[in-house]
């Protein structure tokens, strides 16, 4: 900023200078004669104009001038020097080039000259010398002024200026220092010449007009001193009249020179001519040598308001040579010698105009010799400066060239300089070529290379889809590789988007990872279709995609996620095999569910898994709730083994009545999971989570111990004998251990197998009929009963009801529900009994709450009842005393009778 400072008070220093310099030229004008005078203020101010620009050049010429004409009374013709600065302003202004001595040129031929002459013509009527030699003159100020500005111009060092303001860097050419020497070398003698001949004329006309008119005054004053000797008595203003009348009619004073007699009130005694009055002239003194104090010589010229030219009113102009008389009855007259100018005038005019077109003519030679120099010795060299531009590219596209002549010694050298480096130029070239052939080869088989490793380092080699790397480099483009405060307003908003392949493992397994990774391939080739700038779509491992979708409204995202699950809807043909398949999508927002991409990932990953669970083919969006239940089953998961070395786990027995005794004749085992923080845990939370972590197959081992060593407790203990129903999850049935397990178990607690009941789902027994077949078909062996539980609501098929080796069928409480209201539930219950009748099982309806129920189920001779009318699950304690107190041979047909 200080440096911008200096450099701006630097520059309007330097302009004020430039402004002053042009006053002082303007008001020291080199006079030559006859008013006759060189001004060089053009030069000043063109120089300013080129530096400062148009509207500063401007300014100052027109303030310069301005103060000339009105406040120092400079005649107007200088106007003509203002136009010519505004002519050169705009010539800069308008054309790319550099051609002010051109344009000045073609002004003064066009309006400076025409001007001057009209203007005279108009005041005198006449073509003189006096024309002519103000059109020289002026021309020729006018052309050297900016002659000298253009080469001052040219020298000028431009780093001293401010960079940029009006000026354009160029280069210096030879041929025009030669012609600004030339140039210069011919007009400043030629000048210094002129000014001294100027000099040297006006000292001999001053002189010769001095020595005429102190000849005339001392002749008559001698001639009136003998004049008045011859009288005898002074003369009269008649006898001065007369004399003075006598002396003019001599033919050697006419024109020559004019005299008058003036007394000491300045009145006009005798005269031979009307003299030049003293008010309104100009007086210029002249100092001639050998003058006395008594006598007074000087220049008188005519004064005007208005002064169009310089030299306007020196047509009248004389010499004037005052002198006392020396007569003895003169009474203070004076004598007055005036010595006309216009006998010199015009040979000094034609003498100035003689010199001045020579030297125009002179500097139009010298031109010309300096371009004939140019030519001459310059020819070479600049043939020789435009054959090496661009003289690698020449070489490099071997075009031929034809080398210049010259007979100067040190510009031949330099020409066979300059073919000697070519031909090594030419050697390297075909050495370069074949080095770059080389190396754009090897280039093109690098980026050949490199662009397979960026694609294998970046795609998918299967699916050709952009995998986990491209996503995260794609992530860093987004600047979502670091958290961002979700309140920002720059956060851009995007949805991710999982997308899982249904049962994708199943077609592995049973078709093998060829037809699979065929399938992937089709599934990306459809997802492909949906790509675009806004949305972009990743494989990240196995059968999940990503996509990441720029969004403006929250439907563009549902219309994309519907989309994707639409793709499957059509099946793939592969080896001529049609494959269906479906896809589950879960779907998290940025940065409304997530402040970092992590989080955002795993919460569409957390969206996904509960689409799954709610059905193939649908897109689920991500939800707090759904993060914190299953932040709360991943902790119960996690917590599962500890609760059961910890003892958290404990039994609770539910009574089965029998319905013709109303005895108690049985119980169902069932666990529960009293958590030190959140509680009572519902099975129905932590037994999926137990199956999906493997937990499920301690759990059932605990229960079974648990179970069989309470039972055999009771029977010990003289309560009835009665067997007691245990879960088995299916994972467990399948296990190879089950047998030995149970077997172990019995042995251990001393429980007989007949008291030992286990519940087995539809659901478990469908997945492989003959292998529950035979698993049954041994348990049985054993003596242990097996219940199907929850009858009605799996994926039975009772075609293969008659092969299952079982001993009674639960019904759901979702038949048992509402079954007096519904004549559809009551039939189907009504069948289902009737069956498990006709193939000697037994009937269990569980989940009885109503003397309704239990009443409608009775009428339907069901064999066995469970629920809450009865008793809710109680721990062991509460059971043996419920067991031991129950009395159901007087259970009325509206309620359970007290067990007290």
């Amino acid at each position: 900023m200080m440096q911008r400072r200096s450099r701006n008070l630097l520059l309007a220093v330097a302009y004020l200078a430039g402004l002053a310099l042009a006053f002082y030229c303007e008001s020291h004008e080199l006079h030559l004669i006859f008013s006759i005078s060189l001004s060089f203020t053009n030069v000043i101010l063109l120089l300013l104009l080129r530096c400062y620009g148009n509207i500063y050049g401007l300014a100052a010429a027109i303030l310069v001038y301005g103060v000339s004409i009105f406040m120092w009374g400079r005649p107007y013709i200088v106007l003509l020097s203002l136009l010519e600065i505004i002519a050169i302003g705009l010539s800069l202004k308008w054309s790319k080039r550099d051609r002010m001595l051109r344009t000045d040129a073609l002004f003064w031929m066009v309006i400076g000259i025409p001007a001057v002459f009209l203007v005279y013509w108009t005041m005198y009527h006449t073509v003189s010398m006096e024309l002519w030699l103000l059109i020289t003159i002026s021309a020729t100020n006018g052309l050297f002024n900016v002659m000298f500005a253009d080469i001052i111009w040219k020298y000028l060092p431009k780093r001293w200026l401010k960079p940029g303001i009006s000026f354009r860097i160029e280069p210096l050419f030879f041929s025009k220092v030669l012609f600004h020497i030339i140039i210069v070398s011919i007009a400043l003698p030629f000048l210094i010449f002129i000014l001294n001949n100027s000099w040297s004329s006006y000292a001999s006309v001053s002189q010769y007009s001095y020595k005429l008119a102190t000849s005339v005054a001392s002749s008559i004053s001698k001639e009136l001193s003998a004049l008045e000797q011859m009288k005898s008595e002074p003369l009269s203003t008649e006898d001065y009249r007369i004399y003075i009348q006598e002396l003019t009619q001599q033919p050697v004073s006419d024109g020559y020179y004019q005299i008058a007699i003036i007394d000491h009130n300045n009145s006009i005694i005798a005269s031979s001519h009307t003299p030049i009055p003293s008010e309104g002239s100009h007086h210029y003194d002249i100092d001639p040598p050998h003058t006395s104090s008594k006598h007074e010589f000087y220049m008188n010229v005519p004064a005007y308001e208005t002064r169009i030219f310089p030299i306007q009113g020196w047509n009248e102009a004389s010499y004037v040579y005052k002198i006392p008389l020396e007569i003895q009855s003169s009474e203070a007259l004076q004598l007055f010698v005036y010595v006309p100018m216009t006998h010199d005038q015009e040979l000094i005019y034609k003498q100035f105009l003689i010199q001045f077109l020579s030297l125009l003519l002179f500097v139009i030679c010298g031109s010309t010799i300096g371009q004939w120099l140019n030519h001459r010795l310059l020819r070479g060299l600049t043939q020789l400066a435009t054959l090496t531009t661009d003289l690698p590219d020449k070489l490099y596209t071997v075009q031929k060239i034809k080398w210049p002549e010259s007979s100067i010694y040190e510009i031949r050298s330099l020409i066979h300089n300059f073919k000697y480096m070519s031909g090594n130029l030419i050697h390297m070239f075909q050495n370069s070529l074949k080095n770059t052939r080389l190396l754009e080869e090897q280039t093109t088989r690098l980026m050949k290379s490199e662009k397979k490793l960026h694609h294998l380092a970046y795609y998918d080699e299967l699916t050709g889809l952009p995998n986990r790397l491209h996503f995260q480099e794609y992530i860093k483009t987004l600047g979502l590789d670091k958290p961002i405060d979700d309140t920002s307003e720059d956060s851009p908003a995007f949805a991710i988007m999982f997308a899982d392949l249904n049962r994708f493992k199943q077609v592995n397994d049973t078709l093998g990872h060829a037809i699979g990774n065929e399938l992937l391939h089709d599934i990306a080739q459809r997802f492909s279709r949906i790509i675009s700038e806004q949305c972009k779509v990743f494989r990240l491992s196995g059968d999940e995609f990503l996509f990441i979708l720029h969004y403006e409204h929250i439907s563009d995202v549902q219309q994309i996620a519907q989309t994707i699950c639409d793709i499957c809807e059509e099946p793939f043909e592969i080896n001529g095999r049609a494959l269906y398949m479906s896809v589950s999508v879960g779907i998290s927002v940025y940065p409304y569910d997530g402040d970092d991409i992590d989080a955002v990932m795993r919460n569409a990953d957390i969206a996904m898994y509960v689409a799954k669970e709610q059905g193939d083919g649908l897109y689920h969006f991500y939800d707090s709730l759904i993060e914190n239940q299953r932040e709360e089953n991943m902790r119960l998961e996690n917590e599962l083994k500890a609760a059961l070395l910890e003892g958290q786990f404990k039994l609770y027995y539910q009574p089965k009545i029998d319905a013709s005794s109303g005895e108690v004749i049985g119980a169902e085992a069932l666990i529960r999971w009293l958590h030190p923080e959140y509680g009572m845990v519902s099975p129905a939370k932590f037994i999926p989570l137990a199956e999906n972590s493997g937990v499920i197959l301690d759990i059932d081992e605990w229960v079974l111990q648990e179970a069989c060593r309470q039972n055999k407790i009771w029977q010990l203990e003289g309560m009835p004998r009665f067997p007691v129903a245990v879960n088995i999850s299916a994972r467990h049935f399948y296990q190879s251990n089950l047998i030995p397990t149970i077997t172990r178990i019995l042995h251990e607690t001393g429980l007989e197998p007949q008291y030992l009941l286990l519940e087995i789902t539809e659901g478990t027994l469908i997945r492989n009929v003959e292998y529950g077949v035979r698993m049954m078909e041994d348990l049985k062996q054993m003596g242990i009963h097996i219940s199907m539980d929850d009858f009605g609501t799996g994926y039975s098929s009772l075609s293969q009801l008659d092969r299952l080796p079982i001993s009674e069928m639960k019904l759901d409480r979702s038949f048992i529900q509402g079954i007096t209201e519904d004549s559809r539930k009551s039939s189907i219950v009504r069948a289902v009994i009737e069956l498990g009748h006709h193939m000697d099982l037994r009937v269990v309806a569980e989940g009885i709450e109503s003397p309704d129920e239990l009443k409608y189920l009775t009428d339907l001779e069901c064999d066995q009842f469970q629920g809450y009318l009865f008793s809710k699950p109680l721990p062991e304690l509460e059971f043996s005393r419920f067991v031991l107190r129950w009395d159901g041979s007087s259970m009325p047909a509206d309620g359970p009778a007290s067990a007290g």
